[in-house]
């Protein structure tokens, strides 16, 4: 019985501390639609994207996260609409979350100013068939944990030059906190990103992107992105990608032709976790179909 009060304490645990947090990505940095409701049809273009992350490879029950991303312009760019699947696991844990979003730009010389706002549901489930007990005299671990849904909505702004970006965002405003049966639990703490890049054009085939992102979460130490990447021949992305000078990650993204980008990254810690895994995998595949040329090939890559 003692390891079963453990096992299901730090199951608990696991899913308070996970649910406080926002998915992690490494290849925001091409499309940001996932953490600013404002990126929604910033750019002239239709677009679809699917990211998967695979976290801690070697890790039972390790956080998996699939995301399937949507996006349009209308009006000439004026207005965006996009939505979002995202399918967030680890251990027993499943978070089920759809997206809408709309968005507003104002047209400047070069410049856009964009203002985003999104809402959505997220399904909270439990599958405790992968629970391995010694015991089974505990009814909760064996008919299982409710599942719930809650709403949330999101509000960004974004203001975007050829040469150079910056973003704050909320995208999920609510917190969520349930009684479980037990106790009640924090499951979701409010986010805010500030987001910032710049790019530099040294020749016709070699440009240069830096890009930065700082997340805060209430009550907690804010974290730190840094990432720097060169666009070469206008066909292969390469960069390095540093997150609290604790975790390093290479990646690379590559233009199958105008329309279609396949990505893939991998990072490492390096805390102890370093010798218990074999690192964090994310690849994904977009297609774009731009409404303006133009748009597509001078300024829809960078950022």
């Amino acid at each position: 019985m003692k390891k079963l009060i453990i096992l299901f304490f730090l199951g608990c645990f696991s899913y308070m501390s996970y649910g406080l947090l926002d998915q992690l990505y490494t290849q925001y940095q091409f499309n940001q639609q996932m953490i600013n409701p404002a990126y929604t049809g910033i750019y002239n273009r239709m677009s679809a994207s699917l990211i998967s992350r695979v976290q801690w490879l070697g890790v039972e029950g390790a956080p998996v996260t699939n995301t399937l991303l949507g996006q349009s312009a209308f009006r000439n760019g004026t207005i965006g609409v996009g939505g979002m699947i995202v399918d967030d696991r680890l251990g027993i844990n499943q978070n089920l979350e759809a997206i809408a979003s709309l968005s507003y730009n104002i047209q400047f010389d070069e410049a856009k100013l964009a203002m985003g706002l999104q809402g959505g549901i997220t399904n909270f489930s439990y599958d405790l068939s992968k629970l391995t007990l010694d015991y089974v005299d505990d009814t909760r671990l064996t008919d299982g944990l409710n599942e719930f849904t809650e709403p949330n909505f999101g509000a960004g702004l974004m203001y975007l030059h050829p040469n150079y970006y910056v973003g704050l965002s909320v995208p999920r405003i609510r917190g969520v906190t349930i009684n479980d049966g037990v106790v009640n639990s924090t499951r979701y703490k409010r986010h805010y990103y500030l987001s910032a890049g710049y790019f530099y054009e040294s020749s016709l085939f070699v440009q240069y992107k830096l890009t930065t992102l700082v997340r805060y979460v209430e009550s907690e130490i804010p974290t730190v992105d840094l990432v720097f990447s060169s666009f070469i021949d206008q066909v292969i992305w390469t960069g390095i990608s540093v997150r609290d000078l604790r975790y390093f990650g290479l990646f690379t993204s590559i233009e199958l032709g105008q329309n279609i980008r396949v990505g893939y990254s991998f990072e490492l810690p390096t805390n102890s976790l370093l010798i218990a895994n074999y690192g964090t995998h994310e690849i994904s595949i977009s297609i774009d179909k731009a409404f303006d040329r133009r748009t597509l090939r001078k300024v829809q890559r960078r950022f």
